[in-house]
């Protein structure tokens, strides 16, 4: 049976299970002060906009499921298994497991993914709007995916920690966990820039840098400035993510609970080479 859940006036989820492998959760004192508003994060409100739909519509879904079936028929997961797709996005991937006979559900942060990706729920899938930091149901999926370098966005090595060990607690024993994440060696090498181009008749200007984190004990940060011009109005965004290394994942997984078995290094999981995979694709295992 399915926790029941339900949205708070935060816009969060919060379960209504009571269940002594769910942790339940925790509600401020009323009476306590107030913190001022704390600036939002830039995937708060770059994800919600119309020009990342635009700036990213040249994801191949063809490629994307030629990538599931490779990564389902590895991973041999049993019928009817239960799984999540954390920063799920639109839903483009959920509703292809769902359609695999998966029991899945969906969470992300976007509230405009999760209205679109809401129209697409059936029996076996459901989305919640919910930050993969903060702590979801526990012991309960078989597995759990992380995909298109959907991990990162954080500014602390706090906020990475509290992202895997909420990951590995909603895992069962030897569940196993996938993050698809951009090769960071290769990325960093190749670096352009400065690029300058028209979509659906809106130009982009992207300028890419590398920086230090401002936590300085997290790893560098790529930086990716959008800058758009869209008939007369202009816009700016931006991207973060931290250029995290195959050594910075095995010890986020050794401090909660999870093993390393395989890294892949594309989508056609040929073995993973530092120097000139596109992608770092990896699978740990929940151990006790």
């Amino acid at each position: 049976m399915k926790p029941d859940f339900c949205r708070t006036h935060s816009g969060l989820v919060q379960s209504h299970l009571h269940s002594a492998n769910f942790a339940q959760p925790k509600f401020e004192d009323h009476h306590m002060s107030l913190k001022e508003p704390q600036k939002q994060e830039w995937f708060e409100t770059w994800f919600d906009t119309p020009y990342y739909h635009i700036l990213y519509d040249h994801r191949d879904d063809k490629e994307a499921e030629q990538f599931l079936n490779a990564l389902l028929n590895h991973l041999q997961l049993p019928p009817e298994s239960t799984v999540l797709d954390a920063a799920c996005g639109n839903g483009r991937y959920s509703i292809f497991l769902a359609n695999k006979g998966f029991n899945v559900v969906g969470i992300d942060l976007s509230w405009k993914n999760i209205q679109h990706a809401g129209n697409f729920e059936s029996e076996n899938l459901t989305f919640y709007l919910h930050d993969m930091r903060e702590m979801f149901y526990v012991n309960y999926f078989d597995a759990v995916f992380n995909f298109f370098t959907s991990f990162g966005y954080f500014s602390s090595e706090k906020d990475n920690l509290k992202a895997i060990r909420s990951l590995s607690n909603s895992l069962k024993p030897g569940g196993r966990l996938v993050i698809d994440f951009f090769n960071s060696e290769k990325i960093v090498r190749e670096i352009i820039p400065l690029q300058d181009f028209d979509k659906n008749n809106i130009q982009f200007t992207i300028k890419k840098s590398l920086e230090l984190n401002r936590d300085e004990s997290a790893p560098r940060v790529m930086v990716k400035k959008i800058f758009v011009r869209d008939h007369g109005k202009q816009f700016e965004f931006e991207e973060r993510v931290q250029a995290l290394t195959l050594k910075n994942f095995e010890h986020y997984f050794n401090m909660h609970h999870l093993k390393l078995r395989e890294v892949f290094g594309d989508y056609h999981l040929h073995p993973f080479d530092p120097q000139n995979s596109e992608r770092m694709i990896l699978v740990a295992e929940k151990i006790l």
